[in-house]
């Protein structure tokens, strides 16, 4: 083509060929369309339920993906084969999905998303050793001492027979001068104080939060479905009720896909594209944008959850305060564990080692070398940490409404989480989310599209149930008119 007439002879027909085909589409574009109107002027009620149709998809869709994420709470279905994808202090996190049946998302990865959750707040927020170092070691003292008589007693059992520890108080209590009875009181308020500051100073040997909580919500997978749908109630409900908005929106140029599309095809792919669209689009407007993005006329727009930030810091606090770090609780954790290597067994440790700081201190006092017998020290104050604790599951719900007023965990957390980023603040509820976000966001797809075969259907039964009455109507009128005849 270097010949300028073989270039001009080319150019023009390149030109001819495309005004062609520009006629071919704008006559089929006109055939579509008079096509299109056509079939909408006669199946008016049809063409009207497509986007209402699709406003109930996207409804549907969304509510059973919210309550895929939380239900059921334990696993329904075939539970011969489950499928672990990790362990956290001991607690399997499991796909929600078996062979053959579902658990929900949040209840299958308790043990993630507990810990997710809950080492935010040991991190970020709280100060476990600080917020522990608030107690006042006499004031726990005073009220233990309310309990000691009895702990003692209960003690002395352990090593002497009944009638023995009974005659020891019948003969040697009233005996006891003024100054010895003062003498022991002190000790014994001193010994319970003395381990309150050692318990304080050492709190990370004997109580991990993240695993006491962690475990917590293992053992209590409902609470943590509370936890999320109280954080995140009006994001869940925005989830819900945008399918409706979003899907009648997706519904309406389905309207003109089915009016030139006369199959099956056309709605089942709007159905996918609804249900898909209305969970995606719905996700994407609760955390995004994290920060404030401003537009025209001063408008700005962030993500909904990130918005309620002073409001949900406000209900996770007190939810943590009223049912997770409460004195109650935590003494059960401390004292439940029998395991040589538990909890229950940290603490004996404990209690042991500060035995044996008394006794050696004790004894020093008194010019006797207790490290001159090492075995007999370590003996009893083992026993006594043994026998202090069968006891103290009995006698330390004394302590439960000093210890729950004296913390002040929700002043603190509330005051932490209204204080983080709004990229640091998004982890309190988006794990929820982001965990089998791509499976639920499928299943809503899928759900569209077995409604979009569902309408096809029911449109199809709709025309042949008028197409015979028409019919009927035809013949009728004919009969009527042969008769006359």
């Amino acid at each position: 083509l270097r010949h300028p007439a073989l270039k001009c002879l080319f150019f023009f027909g390149v030109v001819k060929a495309i005004h062609r085909q520009r006629e071919f589409l704008k006559a089929k574009a006109a055939e579509l369309t008079r096509r299109g109107v056509k079939k909408i002027r006669s199946k008016r009620v049809e063409a009207i339920c497509i986007p209402l149709v699709a406003a109930f998809v996207g409804w549907l869709t969304n509510w059973i993906a919210v309550q895929m994420l939380f239900y059921p709470v334990e696993f329904v279905g075939l539970n011969f084969k489950r499928f672990v994808v990790g362990s956290i202090y001991g607690c399997d996190v499991l796909q929600p999905m078996g062979l053959l049946g579902w658990q929900g998302v949040v209840p299958a990865k308790a043990a993630k998303m507990g810990f997710v959750m809950v080492n935010m707040v040991t991190t970020k927020l709280i100060d476990v050793k600080e917020t522990f170092g608030l107690l006042d070691p006499g004031k726990v003292a005073t009220l233990l001492s309310i309990e000691v008589p009895e702990m003692a007693r209960n003690v002395g059992r352990a090593f002497f027979p009944d009638w023995a520890v009974s005659l020891g108080e019948g003969a040697m209590l009233p005996k006891m001068t003024l100054d010895v009875r003062r003498a022991l009181l002190d000790f014994q308020h001193e010994y319970l104080a003395g381990f309150v500051r050692y318990m304080q100073e050492h709190i990370n040997r004997v109580l991990d939060v993240d695993q006491f909580i962690t475990q917590y919500y293992v053992a209590h997978k409902s609470l943590l479905n509370q936890c999320f749908q109280l954080c995140g109630e009006k994001e869940l409900q925005f989830l819900v009720r945008s399918g409706i908005f979003f899907g009648f929106l997706l519904g309406l140029p389905q309207i003109l896909v089915w009016a030139v599309v006369d199959n099956i095809w056309s709605l089942v792919v709007g159905g996918i594209v609804v249900g898909y669209a209305t969970n995606w689009i719905a996700l994407k407007l609760i955390f995004e944008p994290v920060v404030p993005v401003k537009l025209w006329g001063g408008l700005e727009i962030q993500g909904i959850f990130l918005k309620r930030q002073q409001e949900v810091s406000t209900a996770f606090a007190a939810f943590y305060r009223e049912n997770l770090i409460k004195s109650k609780l935590i003494w059960e954790h401390l004292l439940s564990s029998e395991a040589e290597g538990g909890v229950r067994g940290k603490l004996a440790a404990l209690l042991k080692d500060y035995n044996t700081e008394v006794i050696t201190d004790t004894a020093a006092a008194m010019s006797i070398r207790a490290d001159l017998v090492p075995e007999a020290v370590e003996s009893a104050a083992a026993a006594g940490a043994d026998a202090v604790l069968a006891e103290l599951p009995k006698h330390v719900h004394v302590l439960h409404p000093y210890i729950d007023g004296t913390l002040g965990v929700q002043k603190a957390l509330e005051e932490g989480l209204k204080s983080l980023s709004p990229q640091e603040f998004e982890g309190v509820l988006h794990p929820v989310f982001q965990e089998e976000e791509f499976i639920l966001i499928l299943a809503g797809a899928f759900l569209g599209a077995i409604a979009g075969a569902l309408q096809h259907v029911a449109s199809e039964v709709i025309r042949a149930r008028a197409k015979k009455k028409n019919d009927a109507a035809a013949a009728a009128a004919k009969s009527q008119g042969d008769s006359k005849s």
